[in-house]
């Protein structure tokens, strides 16, 4: 098995006649309105799609989906993909099926592909559709486990490990890929806080999924990216910048865990790993980064990209006068449609539209209504929770269902204010993922599954013994007792990195509040209550 890496997620895995490519990802325009673009610029890469057996794409996001590339395979080339449930990706496959040979995997399927077999593994929640998919050749048996910047939990990672005894590689996700903090007004102090956290968050979560897989080799990948607009440029190079790169990940795993270190590659477009003779053989003609100061490379790749940016935002349908009705209708359809999961939400919401028939428009959660407002405040001067400055021009293709609100923020072209660092909203975030009513329904009916009572687990620490939920409130991630942190008293999810406190069970960076129980000998009569010192 021989694995060549395309660029970012992307990589074409060839065992025999056999071509695997896995989330290819090449147009000129990038992802999310232009705003993401692979670092380096993969170009050279994109012909080696051309000889592809078969296609894997691990979900839909722009930088792993993209239609451009699906548009110029060969015909009868089978294109597997998970099978979300949700409505509006039953809607995509179906489109994507009139042109390509789509074949959707439900969660644990294995397929046959030339030589290789395929095992897929969805994310454990319905809050984030992804997947991870394992490769493993029917005639050498080595195995590769993709996990693109699919979230696994520790169980699923355990379930991988425990069915594949020697997994020869893992690749896997290692830096930071949203707005947050530096799309928020906070003191810059806060945002490069919690950028520094978010960077080590990412990084954790790549080291717990190698530590629990033992991979022989260990791959990071799947970014960063890189936002070529020079009006959003900064963003990657700012003091508060989420963007791992190579340099910094490495530099932590050498004081971390050296032997992992020396295990682990992070390539660039070209670079070939093969597993049969377990060389890695960096490609002599690719692109070597200075991570230390990429400023002149990025400054040439955005002028080759600036037309094709510019084309796409040009193509965008500008806004008319009945913007705002539009707007009220979008919400006001998602109000009939769940409004127990809109009152969830519980905050008034400002959308400060700039441009062309923009205002100031408040999204009431709790009375379920929309209004314009003249001063940007609700009812008596209510202050929102939450606001977010974005230009009219963008609003027609969301309101059109051409994109969600949250891929939209992944453009990183808007702003956002919010109280504090801990006051993010998961209800609001996941009333804007999915924007479409019927999908909001399933994301409820969903939602109501995974709050169902879950088991717990017994912590015994210096303040007391406590029997704590196995599930993070936020995304559903597995807890165990190896997540508490005795230094603050706190547990920590090792997916995202929330924190709750003991005894409390209070969200430290979110707001969510684990349903911490005490154990006391009156509580417990039958039982003995060891307590660690």
């Amino acid at each position: 098995m021989k694995i060549t890496f395309l660029g970012h997620a992307g990589v074409h895995i060839a065992a025999g006649a056999t071509r695997l490519v896995c989330d290819p990802w090449f147009s000129a325009h990038g992802a999310f309105l232009g705003g993401w673009h692979p670092l380096p610029d993969n170009g050279d890469c994109a012909p080696l799609v051309d000889d592809a057996t078969h296609v894997y794409v691990s979900h839909g996001h722009e930088d792993h989906l993209d239609r451009d590339v699906l548009a110029s395979l060969p015909a009868g080339v089978p294109v597997f993909l998970p099978h979300f449930r949700r409505p509006g990706w039953r809607r995509l496959l179906r489109a994507l099926g009139r042109g390509l040979d789509v074949q959707p995997l439900v969660d644990g399927a294995v397929v046959e592909a030339g030589q290789l077999r395929l095992r897929l593994v969805l994310s454990p929640t319905a809050r984030h559709e992804d997947s991870a998919l394992v490769v493993e050749d029917r005639v050498t048996g080595l195995v590769a486990v993709n996990l693109n910047d699919c979230q696994l939990d520790a169980d699923q990672l355990r379930a991988i490990r425990a069915a594949y005894p020697r997994v020869d590689v893992a690749l896997s996700q290692y830096s930071g890929a949203t707005w947050f903090p530096f799309a928020y007004d906070f003191p810059v102090a806060d945002r490069v806080a919690a950028a520094a956290q978010k960077k080590m968050n990412s990084m954790r979560r790549w080291h717990r999924a190698m530590s629990i897989l033992q991979p022989n080799t260990a791959i990071a990948f799947a970014g960063p990216p890189m936002p070529l607009d020079p009006a959003l440029t900064p963003f990657f190079f700012g003091p508060d910048s989420i963007f791992t790169t190579p340099s910094e990940l490495r530099d932590w795993l050498d004081a971390t865990d050296p032997d992992l270190s020396r295990r682990c590659h992070i390539p660039m477009p070209g670079d070939v790993l093969d597993l049969d003779g377990e060389v890695f053989v960096p490609d002599p003609d690719g692109p070597r980064l200075d991570w230390a100061d990429l400023n002149a490379y990025v400054t040439e790749y955005a002028k080759r990209r600036a037309p094709a940016i510019e084309a796409q935002l040009a193509a965008l349908p500008s806004p008319t006068p009945d913007l705002f009705a539009r707007f009220a209708g979008h919400f006001g359809r998602l109000f009939v449609a769940a409004p127990s999961v809109c009152r969830g939400v519980d905050a008034l919401v400002a959308f400060d539209i700039t441009g062309a028939h923009g205002g100031c428009w408040l999204v009431d959660f709790r009375r379920l209504e929309v209004t314009a407002s003249s001063d940007g405040f609700g009812d008596a001067g209510t202050r929102p929770d939450y606001r977010f400055g974005i230009d009219s021009r963008f609003l027609p293709t969301i309101l059109s269902g051409g994109m969600s609100f949250e891929d939209f923020f992944f453009s990183f072209r808007f702003r956002a204010s919010r109280p504090s660092i801990g006051a993010y909203n998961e209800e609001l975030m996941s009333v804007l993922r999915f924007s479409n009513p019927a999908d909001l329904v399933f994301y409820g009916r969903s939602l109501d599954q995974e709050q169902q009572p879950t088991s717990s687990f017994r912590l015994c620490t210096p303040l007391g013994t406590y029997d704590v939920p196995d599930r993070c409130p936020h995304n559903g991630a597995r807890l165990g007792p190896e997540d508490y942190q005795p230094g603050d008293h706190t547990v920590v999810c090792g997916q995202h990195g929330w924190r709750f406190r003991l005894p409390s069970g209070e969200c430290l960076n979110g707001r969510a509040t684990l349903a911490v129980r005490e154990v006391t000998a009156a509580s417990e009569p039958d039982s003995v209550i060891t307590k660690t010192s």
